[in-house]
């Protein structure tokens, strides 16, 4: 029997229903992640309030505690999805055309387009939440959501030495991963940074921003080459 000849079942209303009703409660929960995005930023994590966010979102703010009991668990959603969309990003430089060199200089160069003016909301919101994170007297609840999308990136870094050790295109080492794992750990702690103190007079660097991240990008590279 051919694919064509195969019989299609059709959805049943009560699956298609239950399709339905699970998109939009995804939709929904995209839409408040997304306000509270918007919200945080201009308010930061503490003076923000459920009902700005929901505000935001045109919802209730009922809604927004049924998805979101505590603002603490809205804080890790949106960290977590800032990191799930940098995955997005990064999975399709590790995993398309080019050596091991080649990616991980398209890797800094994306890191360094994350810090442009325009973009560098989110990169103040992770150096923000690790701030939460770190200052905070209770474990934070549902961290397991942020971890898991950060372990995703070290799983596609240590894809890269892989490659690395593959092609020949980075110089060999029996340390190889946790050389490229360093690397982004430094440049992304250090855009982080940058970022969040982008425009306040008080530390401001003798160098410019640009050429900094240049500058640590070009000594990275060199260490690597074969």
């Amino acid at each position: 029997m051919s694919y064509r000849d195969k019989e299609v079942i059709p959805i049943q209303p009560r699956q298609r229903q239950e399709n339905e009703r699970s998109e939009l409660r995804e939709k929904r929960r995209l839409s408040i992640i997304e306000a509270a995005i918007s919200i945080f930023t201009q308010q930061g994590f503490e003076k923000a309030t459920m009902q700005e966010i929901a505000t935001a979102a045109s919802l209730g703010v009922a809604t927004v505690f049924r998805y979101f009991p505590k603002k603490e668990h809205l804080i890790v959603a949106v960290a977590s999805y800032i990191v799930q969309s940098e995955v997005v990003i990064f999975e399709k430089i590790v995993h398309g055309e080019g050596t091991c060199y080649e990616k991980l200089n398209e890797i800094f160069d994306t890191l360094i387009f994350f810090q442009q003016a325009e973009h560098q909301q989110n990169s103040k919101l992770i150096e923000a939440f690790e701030c939460y994170v770190a200052l905070s007297k209770e474990p934070v609840e549902h961290m397991e959501l942020y971890q898991t999308e950060y372990n995703k990136i070290i799983g596609l870094f240590t894809e890269l030495a892989a490659l690395g050790e593959q092609d020949h295109s980075v110089r060999a080492g029996s340390n190889s991963v946790n050389i490229l794992l360093t690397m982004m750990n430094v440049f992304g702690t250090f855009s982080k940074k940058m970022s969040m103190l982008e425009g306040i007079d008080a530390f401001n660097t003798r160098v410019d921003p640009s050429e900094q991240f240049n500058l640590l990008k070009g000594l990275f590279l060199e260490s690597l080459k074969p």
